[in-house]
């Protein structure tokens, strides 16, 4: 990699982390134009494409990555979640095996397990397979997420919650990782949280139908609040 390819990277990193969707994805574009030969720099522009919902320019610099370094198994992962948002299921399921005969004891392989057994209604075991993901990578945000709304499903709501909080404050830039915990904190009736969750949501996605109905809950929610404390 180049040193400057690097420096852009790691500025990326930190700018993700931060929730400066802006300058994250100004560094990784720069990143990628300094070295577009650099898999983990396809890996990284890739990522936060397919987080944005720019699925088209994901499905391009994955598959890049992947023609660079057809090994890796988190850049199959990634080009599988992308083709199958792009509605191309059978290239997701050909990424998928690959990312789990490559990487067979790897948080995305876990991922994946856990979320065939939830598609089948196995919850108890998708619950084991996403625990044993976090036992890898105890901080990755889409696997914090579908444990989260696993348990959220099974009415184990105390233990989800803050599941979801952490996967939304470990991604910042994800709208749909804003959104999922602002409607648990509004069915938590935390409504500090909740507003400033879908507020960040509303600003990385204007357009999102789902945020819009989500604040208008969130606003009702308010006023019945005010109008309970007036009758008392």
């Amino acid at each position: 990699m180049e040193p400057e390819a690097d420096r852009l990277l790691e500025s990326g990193r930190l700018a993700e982390a931060e929730g400066e969707l802006r300058e994250a994805m100004t560094a990784y574009e720069a990143a990628y134009q300094c070295d577009p030969s650099d898999a983990l720099a396809c890996l990284r522009l890739g990522t936060l494409s397919h987080r944005i919902r720019d699925y088209a320019r994901a499905h391009q610099v994955l598959e890049q990555g992947n023609g660079i370094k057809p090994e890796n198994a988190e850049i199959a992962f990634r080009l599988g979640l992308t083709c199958e948002a792009l509605g191309d299921r059978e290239h997701a399921q050909a990424a998928y095996a690959r990312a789990m005969l490559m990487a067979p004891g790897s948080w995305e392989t876990w991922f994946l397990i856990g979320r065939e057994h939830r598609l089948l209604g196995h919850g108890e075991v998708a619950r084991l397979a996403y625990q044993r993901g976090l036992a890898e990578a105890p901080d990755e945000p889409e696997l914090l997420a579908e444990l989260g709304s696993l348990l959220w499903e099974m009415g184990r709501r105390d233990d989800a919650y803050p599941l979801i909080d952490r996967a939304a404050k470990l991604c910042p830039v994800d709208p749909d990782l804003n959104l999922e915990f602002g409607l648990a904190a509004l069915e938590r009736r935390d409504l500090a949280a909740a507003h400033r969750a879908l507020t960040i949501a509303k600003h990385l996605d204007p357009k999102d139908a789902r945020i819009d109905l989500a604040l208008e809950e969130l606003n009702l929610r308010r006023k019945e609040l005010r109008g309970s404390r007036r009758a008392a």
